[in-house]
């Protein structure tokens, strides 16, 4: 995690924890509602934006303006992570699972 501190970030173990376990019970309840793949990849798209949002926001040591170009890269980051759960969901729905 060294090499993340030399670009303003730490992460903290015990937040990390906390918001997985978060997203560990999203899933949870996402699957006993959605019993389809492609819903159930859809249905966490939220859940993983909020998840990644917040680990990557906690993390920074120092905090930027509207116009930080670090918190809009954080956010491009947070929203492809989600699109990719989502898209995750639609290929698994593809080939059958």
């Amino acid at each position: 995690m060294g090499r993340l501190e030399r670009f303003g970030y730490r992460f903290n173990p015990r937040q990390l924890g906390i918001a997985a376990l978060f997203l560990a019970l999203a899933f949870v309840a996402a699957r006993v509602v959605f019993r389809d793949s492609l819903a159930l990849g859809y249905g966490m798209v939220i859940p993983s934006y909020v998840f990644l949002s917040f680990v990557i926001e906690a993390a920074r040591m120092g905090k930027g303006s509207f116009w930080d170009i670090r918190g809009w890269a954080e956010t491009a980051i947070a929203v492809a992570g989600s699109v990719g759960v989502g898209y995750i969901g639609f290929k698994l729905w593809s080939v059958g699972y």
